[in-house]
């Protein structure tokens, strides 16, 4: 039986030995062919082959078998979630855990050897804390390395675990043209969006509407809205984080986002005359300054609002600051029941955060790490936060 097993190997060697040779003549055009160090050569390549065939580590004219250095793929397997790779920064995003502890990552990599600073890691064994980035450095057989940034976004700690509604299109499962009867909310909060009383003002389920994801579809025609009641966790007064992913019409009227409230609540307008502004209000009082520059129409875009207290507003696009003012509005927040829409917006909404609090730059820039890898958005900001 050994002797067979060798002759079979030996079999499959010399026939991509055949196969390695003819594909050199056929497509090489170097004239060294003796050289080892030659990448052009042959000897070359079948340096490379026979390292890989007998599992030769050894460095020859910088020729390793194992000479990668990728994270190909990674996971946290006791939450359920997989992360998004994106050059050497990898994404990952939880929407149950409310605290750090230590965690096991699973991961797949062609390099010889992964750590962190001075600590070795193995998949599926070593424990690290997420509450910062990651720095996984992975070593190649030839000594040289690559760095990856593992940023794990955790919605529900953040603003003093201030998160009270977080929804998401790709949390359901309809078919596309469906109508959206309930919207549940991952904040933990179980402040679910519904419409039940007005079934021709359900919102569309719409398949495949950025970066191979779901939105919602919101029609001012159609007076589409969905609201809450009953809501918990809400107790801020004037300072409050909204985080939206939408795509505006070519050609709509006035929409209008009511988020919190109704009566003194904090809203959010989108497209108020004149043009494609953002406009943070009290419910029933007037607008601060719109927006620097027109939200661009027919792509998505992750919008956010940060009001702190009455002292600022800052507005950001996919991560990028696009203006900020002196607040001097104030935004009360009753809780007790608010609405996506009021029935006058025209746009498709992918997700949705809203915190009760002003997030730190940290957080914000992590929130945008999480959906600019998600749904693929162009931001000159590349922050993962720390």
């Amino acid at each position: 039986m050994i002797k067979f097993q060798i002759v079979w190997h030996r079999s499959i060697l010399y026939f991509f030995f055949a196969f390695q040779t003819l594909y050199f003549f056929t497509h090489c055009k170097g004239e060294n062919f003796s050289n080892v160090c030659d990448p052009q050569s042959k000897a070359y390549y079948q340096t490379i082959f026979l390292k890989f065939a007998l599992n030769d580590k050894s460095i020859t004219c910088g020729i390793g078998p194992l000479a990668g250095k990728e994270i190909t793929s990674y996971s946290i397997p006791s939450l359920g979630i997989s992360g998004i790779i994106s050059d050497t920064n990898i994404s990952l995003v939880s929407d149950t855990l409310s605290s750090f502890t230590p965690l096991v990552a699973k991961f797949t990599t062609t390099g010889e050897s992964v750590s962190i600073g001075n600590v070795t890691q193995t998949s599926e064994v070593t424990s690290n804390s997420f509450s910062s980035n990651l720095i996984y450095t992975v070593t190649a057989t030839d000594g040289t390395s690559k760095d990856y940034t593992v940023t794990l976004t955790a919605p529900r700690t953040y603003g003093g675990s201030s998160l009270v509604l977080w929804f998401k299109a790709d949390s359901l499962n309809l078919s596309d043209g469906a109508n959206v009867q309930t919207w549940n909310d991952f904040s933990g909060r179980g402040n679910h969006l519904t419409q039940i009383t007005f079934p021709t003002r359900q919102p569309i389920y719409r398949l495949n509407q950025v970066n191979g994801l779901p939105a919602l579809n919101f029609s001012q025609a159609s007076l589409t809205s969905m609201s809450y009641s009953g809501g918990t966790g809400f107790s801020s007064i004037n300072s409050g984080s909204f985080f939206l992913v939408f795509k505006m019409p070519q050609t709509h009227p006035a929409t209008n986002l009511l988020l919190v409230g109704p009566a003194n609540g904090r809203e959010i307008n989108i497209g108020a005359s004149p043009g494609n502004e953002l406009y943070l209000w009290r419910n029933g009082s007037g607008l601060t300054p719109p927006s620097v520059n027109s939200i661009p129409v027919t792509t998505f875009i992750a919008i956010a609002s940060v009001q702190n207290t009455t002292v600022s507003w800052q507005e950001y696009w996919n991560g990028d600051l696009k203006g900020n003012a002196t607040l001097n509005i104030e935004s009360y927040v009753t809780g007790t029941v608010g609405s996506l829409s009021n029935g006058n917006m025209d746009g498709d909404v992918a997700e949705f955060f809203y915190f009760d609090s002003a997030l730190s730059q940290n957080e914000i820039d992590k929130v945008f790490c999480y959906l600019r890898a998600k749904y693929k958005l162009i931001a000159t900001t590349k922050s993962c936060g720390i």
